[in-house]
């Protein structure tokens, strides 16, 4: 029992992670494959400083990974069910922007 309710905790902040709409907009930015912190905020229309601010936390919640190219640093989906969980929360609740 203590077990599934440290997954559910887990789960639901995950979700929580998930609900703010410039990091979905950051995990959409990256189904086609790694940006780097640059081309996410290019692709996000916000600052730096907020678009890693909002990279961390997606970092911290499992949601991303993160290598170092040189002097940057590029992003990725975690793993590819984010993507099918993005795919299908749209379906689900319609469109994101």
């Amino acid at each position: 029992m203590r077990q599934e309710v440290d997954e559910h905790k887990v789960v639901a902040s995950a979700f929580k992670a998930l609900g703010h709409a410039t990091r979905l907009r950051l995990l959409k930015s990256m189904l086609e494959g790694p940006l780097c912190v640059r081309d996410l905020q290019h692709s996000v229309g916000q600052s730096q400083s907020n678009i890693s601010q909002h990279l961390a936390v997606l970092r911290n919640h499992g949601l991303v990974i993160s290598e170092r190219r040189g002097n940057m640093t590029c992003y990725q989906l975690a793993d590819q069910h984010i993507a099918e969980l993005i795919s299908l929360a749209e379906e689900v609740f319609g469109k994101t922007t």
